[in-house]
């Protein structure tokens, strides 16, 4: 990544990212006058946990709790996260992995606004308004994922990855 287009952020963020054969299609059908200056999601991934505080946490110590048995993942359920300044079309993502993960997770030290986890793959971004054409437009629509990789996304934009190996 281009170190001058590297993005900071206040918290730490683990994240398995998805092998989704289907989702740039899906997304392709998005009308780009409808998208948010964010734009569509260029890796598709489930956030494992937003806020950690990586200056007190081994980057080890997070690969370790994120290191599991990960299934095919089911995106499904197309639904919206709104608020005023954009829409988040995205795919509901179920799994006891995810969830488990997460709980684990939450014992390191951590800041979030968010204290029931909703597992979830965003899809696009889009202006204030026009999402709600896309839940009725997408709705059906499923996506067979397998988990490729984990990756601990730290506030100065650095990440670490693992490969999730298959059997």
């Amino acid at each position: 990544m281009n170190e001058a287009k590297k993005q900071t952020y206040d918290y730490g963020c683990a994240m398995v990212f998805l092998d989704a054969p289907g989702f740039s299609a899906l997304q392709e059908r998005i009308d780009p006058a409808d998208l948010h200056q964010n734009g569509l999601e260029s890796e598709p991934h489930v956030t494992l946990l937003y806020g950690l505080h990586s200056n007190e946490i081994n980057d080890e110590e997070v690969m370790k709790v994120c290191e599991t048995d990960y299934p095919p993942i089911s995106l499904h359920n197309v639904s919206l996260f709104e608020n005023d300044d954009f829409d988040v079309l995205k795919f509901d993502a179920t799994s006891g992995v995810l969830t488990e993960v997460n709980r684990k997770l939450t014992k390191l030290p951590h800041t979030t606004n968010f204290p029931d986890y909703h597992a979830h793959a965003t899809i696009a971004y889009l202006k204030p308004g026009t999402g709600r054409k896309y839940v009725s437009e997408f709705g059906g629509e499923t996506i067979e994922s397998t988990p490729a990789k984990i990756v601990y996304s730290k506030p100065d934009g650095s990440r670490v990855e693992k490969k999730i190996e298959k059997d």
